[in-house]
């Protein structure tokens, strides 16, 4: 069996050709394939925007104090699996960060597998750097997979930024309402106007890798490279086109945008901001959701005369009349005390559901049952208060 497996052994070193050598290598990282790209700051929106509030805003976690573009390591790898896993390898791994000259896009690939302790170090030396990262789907993909393979090449993690801005969610809080899918590459498309020739799909890079592995043919590589760098350069442009849009909502010209990126801000309990930006997008076919959270909003501060005149203005309009009668309905009961008006009101929602023309789901009887309840005990509690009037009157 020895003897067998040492043939193997053999016959598959000989079927691997020699690895390129690489120009401009310095020592003490000199096995891996690395290489750099510098791009122009003005392919990026206006980075002012991304201060500590905004970020947090944006993100949901906390950030350093004070924040400059030199603080954040943009972060990308490609990998032997695209699921994860014990024996999934991040085989290439891209950087990007700003410097006086520009955006610097700094690439390392290993050769083979032995060189995987070699670019980690780097990795290590690289990160100690910055006090934030930033990734795609890093959370819960990149950053745990290179925190593995650190372990078990006794490397310690604790050089991982602590700070982790993943754009994947605020991304999807934002656009997916509009763009229904928030890949990097549908994105980036859709949001920066970029146009990929001839790229190497992501499915197909670790294939690609493995082929390398037995052939040696460094061209695929190339496409690899080329995938990795615009994913690193979308990334960074994408970070920075969430906090404008964040600090500067009057700018955003889509309604769904602006809608989304109200409840954004009410997730972090900015209610200017989010009413501004309901305001902003109350128009159009954003108009009835706009008017809705703004009345929830105003009743919710106890500004009760303000969400009646939400609510009717979405009558006068035929906006979402269902929630316009029962949102008055409720106003009157219990915040105005006018229980004859808010029957008056479940009494025009009753009718309104009533409608044949109105498609009969599963949500529209509930509401209908809702709406009888509510009708019926309103009717006990006038003819309650009209008996103790009459009672009282009689003494």
């Amino acid at each position: 069996m020895a003897g067998l497996l040492n043939k193997l052994r053999m016959m598959d070193a000989a079927g691997k050709k020699p690895v390129p050598k690489e120009k401009n290598e310095s020592l003490p990282y000199a096995h891996m394939h690395r290489k750099d790209h510098v791009y122009p700051v003005s392919l990026f929106a206006d980075r002012r925007h991304a201060t500590p509030d905004i970020l947090q805003k944006v993100f949901e976690c906390s950030f350093p104090a004070k924040v400059t573009p030199e603080d954040i390591l943009f972060l990308d790898t490609e990998t032997t699996g695209l699921s994860g896993g014990v024996g999934t390898v991040a085989f290439q791994i891209g950087l990007g960060y700003f410097t006086p000259a520009g955006f610097v896009v700094e690439q390392m690939l290993i050769h083979d597998y032995p060189q995987e302790a070699e670019m980690l170090h780097l990795l290590e030396a690289r990160m100690k750097r910055f006090p934030i990262i930033c990734t795609f789907n890093g959370k819960s993909f990149d950053v745990p997979l290179l925190r593995s393979r650190m372990v078990m090449n006794r490397i310690s993690d604790s050089s991982i930024p602590p700070v982790h801005a993943d754009v994947l969610y605020p991304s999807r809080r934002l656009w997916k309402l509009r763009l229904r899918q928030c890949t990097l590459g549908h994105l980036e498309n859709q949001l920066l106007g970029v146009e990929r020739e001839d790229d190497l799909p992501g499915a197909m890079v670790p294939q690609a890798y493995f082929q390398y592995l037995k052939d040696r043919d460094f061209a695929p590589m190339e496409k690899v490279l080329e995938h990795n760098r615009q994913d690193i350069v979308s990334l960074a442009q994408l970070f920075y086109e969430l906090c404008r849009q964040m600090a500067q909502p009057e700018n955003v010209t889509q309604g769904e945008d602006l809608l989304s990126l109200a409840r954004m801000c009410e997730r972090t309990g900015d209610i200017a901001r989010a009413t501004k930006c309901y305001r902003l997008c109350a128009k159009g076919s954003t108009r009835p959701q706009a008017y809705r959270a703004m009345s929830v909003n105003a009743k919710r501060r106890g500004d009760c005369r303000t969400a009646v005149k939400l609510c009717r203005t979405m009558l006068s309009r035929g906006d979402d009349p269902i929630y316009a009668y029962e949102a008055l309905a409720k106003l009157c009961e219990h915040q105005l005390h006018d229980p004859e008006q808010a029957m008056h009101y479940t009494r025009q929602a009753l009718l309104y559901l009533a409608e044949p023309s109105l498609n009969r789901s599963e949500e529209t009887v509930a509401q209908q049952e809702s709406l009888k309840h509510r009708y019926a005990r309103l009717r006990r509690k006038l003819s309650a208060d009209r008996t103790n009037s009459s009672a009282d009157s009689s003494m």
